[in-house]
């Protein structure tokens, strides 16, 4: 009996041994292992965040303004929750895009997220940067107020040195010169503008920004028509209407085609223009419609019922 009481102990000694020996190994392997080390941050509510501001961006593009709405009110939420001032800055600066993007602006909305994003400046990682993001938002609501003129120098300064700040970063670089080429068209600067805006087309195209490279195009055009330079302006809006094709952005190609009729219209007196014009209304009405942007198909309705 009690050799087999002395077998079984030693028995179990050995196991416990074994087992001890073989935890201290798993604590020891961490130290001892080549493998990668433990990360010391974790991104995961950040990257959704992100992804919900990208997607709010892409909405408003397609004017798709509650949805925008909605996914920015999440991003908010996740930004808080981590407290992430870059992201929160990114989510207020992008509040002012939606509130500029509707017929007419909001111009006061977008104020106050403007005021909100300028009270996060210290706070971010790259207060520099943060400030001219700021100052472009800003610019952005003084055109949308039709206040360039006694602003004209003030813009025009700090967009340069925005776009100083940015010569690494295209896409900032690209909407730098976006918005210098809306301050020259509405101050009649049209070669000024048109360089700019080409600068801006050429950086979005290089880098496929591909609904950015469409409303560019569309600047583009515009600028041509206000000039007077109806052909330049026509083919313009060809590569716009191209690239919102790509995009499948529903609501810039109703947009292409309503502009196109007001260029064609500015010859009314030819049968040619007057057809094409009644074309092209009735072109944009119906992308609108199929988008569910009713009040926009409208518009180009009213349009064309005066050309009948």
């Amino acid at each position: 009996m009690k050799l087999l009481m002395k077998k079984c102990l030693t028995s179990f000694t050995g196991r416990t041994l074994l087992s001890l020996c073989l935890l201290l190994l798993i604590f020891l392997l961490p130290a001892c292992s080549s493998g990668p080390k433990r990360q010391m941050f974790i991104t995961t509510i950040q990257d959704s965040c992100r992804d919900s501001i990208e997607a709010a961006n892409s909405c408003i593009l397609n004017g798709k303004y509650s949805q925008a709405e909605e996914l920015l009110a999440k991003a908010r939420t996740q930004a808080v929750a981590i407290d992430n001032y870059d992201l929160l800055l990114s989510i207020a600066l992008a509040h002012v895009s939606l509130y500029l993007s509707y017929n007419p602006p909001e111009t006061g909305k977008a104020k106050v997220y403007l005021e909100q994003a300028s009270l996060i400046i210290p706070y971010t990682r790259t207060p520099k940067e943060s400030e001219v993001l700021c100052a472009m938002s800003e610019a952005r609501i003084l055109i949308a107020q039709n206040e360039v003129e006694k602003n004209y120098k003030t813009i025009v300064d700090k967009i340069d040195d925005a776009k100083k700040v940015f010569k690494s970063k295209p896409y900032n670089h690209a909407q730098c010169d976006s918005i210098l080429g809306d301050v020259y068209r509405v101050s009649g600067h049209y070669k000024e503008a048109d360089k700019v805006y080409n600068e801006s087309v050429k950086l979005f195209t290089d880098n496929q920004y591909l609904s950015e490279i469409g409303i560019t195009w569309y600047k583009i055009a515009q600028n041509h028509s206000q000039s007077g330079n109806k052909k330049e302006a026509l083919k313009a809006l060809n590569n716009a209407i191209y690239y919102d094709r790509c995009a499948e952005n529903s609501m810039a190609l109703g947009a292409d085609y309503y502009i196109k009729a007001v260029i064609l219209l500015k010859e009314a007196d030819s049968e040619n223009n007057r057809s094409e014009a009644k074309t092209a209304l009735w072109h944009s009405a119906e992308i609108y419609a199929a988008a569910n942007l009713n009040e926009l198909a409208e518009k180009s309705m009213d349009l064309l019922r005066t050309l009948e």
